[in-house]
């Protein structure tokens, strides 16, 4: 069955409405979360090699500037379920709660998120991170697991970005995709939608790497005081 970006966000609001007690709709392609000035967009889904699905998903919120902070999650083909369905609760439960943190805390999504306070200079926030998605390739072990928990790549370049570079006065987003394998490192960071460049090609060296896999994590900076 085909589902395009519509069918996606009816099934978005859904699953916020009913899951997790929300006052979400669908309008379109997008969902509104009523009262809160939150707001998720979907884009249509694009088909990749071996039957995976990749799923841009935005959030905009008042703050942001009227931008959306987007992802591109990545669905799995499993039994009945469409790899878009498997993209979208991937999502929800690894970015999204990011954000209920901030924005929606009385959400039961936003446990799933860390507070943590961070200064540099005289600017003072507070970062929520996310929880982190890994994929073992081969040989991971529980000592690399528990280190990016403890430690996603992500912590690293939020925390480097209070040591002197210039951030706008309202909330930044951030995430990081680092992966070893067979062929090399791979190192890819986006930060308010874009390509952070070479600049941060090491925030995985910390980690073991005892074998091959991934580990992909977002964060949230909102300003304080």
């Amino acid at each position: 069955m085909d589902m395009g970006a519509e069918d996606i966000a009816a099934l978005l609001a859904g699953l916020l409405a009913e899951g997790h007690a929300l006052p979400a709709s669908a309008d379109g392609a997008e969902v509104d979360v009523a009262g809160t000035g939150v707001r998720i967009a979907i884009a249509a889904p694009q088909p990749q090699d071996n039957g995976l699905v990749q799923l841009p998903i935005g959030v905009s919120h008042p703050s942001f500037g009227g931008m959306f902070a987007w992802d591109q999650a990545v669905g799995v083909p499993g039994g009945d379920r469409h790899p878009a369905t498997d993209a979208l609760d991937g999502w929800t439960h690894t970015v999204f709660p990011v954000f209920a943190a901030a924005l929606l805390p009385a959400c039961d999504l936003a446990a799933h998120a860390t507070a943590v306070p961070i200064e540099g200079g005289d600017r003072k926030a507070e970062v929520f991170y996310g929880p982190v998605a890994m994929r073992d390739f081969g040989g991971l072990t529980d000592a690399d697991r528990s280190a990016m928990a403890d430690r996603p790549p992500t912590r690293v370049v939020i925390e480097e970005l209070f040591t002197g570079y210039a951030l706008p006065d309202r909330p930044v987003w951030a995430f990081t995709f680092c992966a070893r394998l067979p062929s090399g490192p791979v190192t890819e960071v986006t930060l308010l939608n874009g390509e952070a460049g070479s600049s941060f090609g090491h925030i995985a060296d910390h980690l073991p790497w005892h074998g091959h896999g991934s580990v992909k994590s977002w964060a949230l900076v909102v300003p304080r005081g």
